[in-house]
């Protein structure tokens, strides 16, 4: 069996820090629930790691990987004597001190040092002093891993601790345990661990087991999970608002200890705060399966528990601030969503896939229900067609003035938006007769449906007047023909002819913006 312990090694874990000379003692949980007493702690890093190998199985092997907030090589006078006046690092020390210790026992340790060095940085970047290092002085004592070559800058160490601990975790399968020391260090490499820790999450997720740290003004080792993992909830915020995505807050709500940090004890509030994560993952499941219709009943489910969170102490706590940030972030969508608005969101939030699947699988059914577009139902059932096959099948005998059937549709649509001078692209004026009428395709001849639009009428003298339909509606129809053409490519993986990201944006929001209007 094998463990990790993660822990930071900052500039004063020496045999001087202040408080620690005398040989101080802390109190932690034991696996019983009793306290557990680590004595004569001389370095500021050894209590929690000693702690951990006290209630770690006696047989594990462990590694110990320590994030170094500065250099602990050099001779430095700073760091104190030991014995006969040899002069000690920081790490040096704190190992002599871990190997020791009772605690100690049988285990195995193996160390790993990662070095937050910034000296190679501009001044005005560094969140540290620069060491002064006496290039005569030798680096003494200092074991071949402490040589080792490390990277000198804090987005470097942090991939490569990372890096290290999944390639342990993938070593040891499903007896790996990592256990993470909170305290130690400058403020900096604080927020490393926690960089760290969050990097852990992606992929296949690695969860610490425990994350501890002393508390100085009572000499306890405390339990501060729920404290460090307050980053993935408010990651996952971030992560719903900016992607409607919930997978992280659902794992959350799921660490029971995590959630009621958040949450506090009373019954009710927890209630309702797991109803509105439950409401969330109904809208990421819209979001990812692209369901429109569990998106909006996520939608509206989820502003109906927050009128009933309104009542109770659910502002008192981050779940409020998460209450607000959607509210601000979906807006109307949370008392009215309607199709037209949530295109609009995935849009703006970067989802134009789901956006040209929600354009092509539920706006035909909006111009049928807003009567912009539609046809005798009970005829459509003699022909087993649909709304949204018949409306399909009717824009699809549109053409441009240019069309071949040597070029794909793709060509067209890309040339038409992009407007890039090569080879332009127009529509083809439609004739009445195709306007008018629709032409099922397991009818017999002659067997032609007429289209239907309040933009379709009879004058006093009885003629049909599509003059209406083809200024008002036709234009949107076409513009449903170029994201359906588009959505088909996407589909199909075609590299070629590729829109440009912010022009079949602009072209969306305004074919969504002209439909909004068609409906008045």
């Amino acid at each position: 069996m094998s463990a990790m312990i993660l822990m930071a090694v900052g500039a004063f874990n020496g045999r001087n820090n202040p408080g620690m000379d005398k040989g101080d003692y802390f109190r932690g949980i034991g696996n019983d629930g009793k306290d557990v007493i680590i004595n004569d702690c001389r370095s500021q890093g050894e209590s929690v790691v000693r702690y951990f190998l006290e209630i770690m199985p006696s047989d594990e092997e462990v590694d110990i990987v320590m994030l170094c907030s500065r250099k602990t090589l050099e001779m430095d006078e700073r760091n104190g004597t030991y014995k006969k006046g040899n002069i000690y690092s920081a790490v040096s020390y704190l190992k002599e001190r871990i190997e020791r210790s009772p605690e100690k026992g049988k285990h195995k340790i193996n160390y790993k040092i990662i070095k937050l060095y910034k000296n190679k940085l501009p001044n005005e970047h560094r969140l540290q002093e620069a060491d002064d290092i006496d290039p005569s002085i030798p680096l003494m004592p200092a074991n071949k891993e402490e040589e080792s070559f490390f990277p000198e800058d804090e987005i470097g160490a942090i991939s490569r601790a990372v890096e290290y601990i999944h390639y342990k975790k993938l070593q040891e399968k499903k007896t790996f345990k990592l256990y993470i020391d909170t305290h130690g260090g400058l403020r900096d490499i604080v927020f490393s661990m926690s960089a760290v820790n969050s990097l852990l999450y992606v992929g296949e997720a690695i969860r610490p087991k425990l994350i501890s740290g002393i508390n100085m003004a009572s000499a306890r080792i405390e339990n501060q999970s729920e404290k460090f993992n307050v980053f993935n909830f408010f990651s996952g915020i971030n992560e719903f608002l900016h992607f409607g995505n919930a997978d992280i807050l659902s794992e959350y709500v799921d660490i029971k200890s995590d959630f009621s940090y958040l949450t506090g004890a009373d019954p009710s509030v927890q209630k309702i705060a797991k109803q509105i994560v439950k409401d969330m993952q109904k809208i990421s499941y819209g979001v990812q399966m692209s369901d429109p219709r569990a998106f909006m009943e996520g939608l509206k489910e989820l502003g109906n528990e927050f009128e009933k969170s309104s009542e109770s102490n659910l502002k008192n706590t981050p779940f409020g601030i998460l209450e607000q940030k959607i509210k601000d972030e979906y807006g109307s969508l949370l008392t009215n969503p309607n199709i037209l608005d949530l295109i609009i969101w995935c849009v703006e939030h970067g989802l134009i896939q789901q956006a040209l699947t929600f354009v092509e699988s539920m706006l035909p059914y909006y111009y049928w229900d807003k009567k912009l577009l539609y046809f005798d139902k009970e005829q459509l059932k003699r022909f087993d067609e649909d709304e949204n096959m018949a409306f399909n099948r009717y824009i699809s005998r549109f053409r441009f003035n240019q069309q071949k059937t040597n070029k794909e549709m793709n060509f067209f649509a890309y040339h038409l938006l992009e407007n890039t001078g090569e080879y332009e692209v127009t529509w083809a004026r439609p004739r009445s007769t195709t306007l008018r009428y629709y032409h099922p395709e397991s009818a017999a001849k002659g067997e032609d449906l007429e289209a239907k639009s309040r933009w379709i009428y009879n004058d006093n003298y009885g003629n049909v007047k599509l003059e209406d339909f083809r200024n008002k509606v036709l234009p949107l129809l076409q513009s449903h023909r170029i994201l359906k053409i588009i959505r088909s490519s996407f589909n199909h993986g075609n590299l070629e002819y590729r829109i440009s990201l912010p022009k079949l944006k602009r072209f969306i929001l305004n074919y969504i913006s002209e439909l909004k209007k068609a409906k008045k």
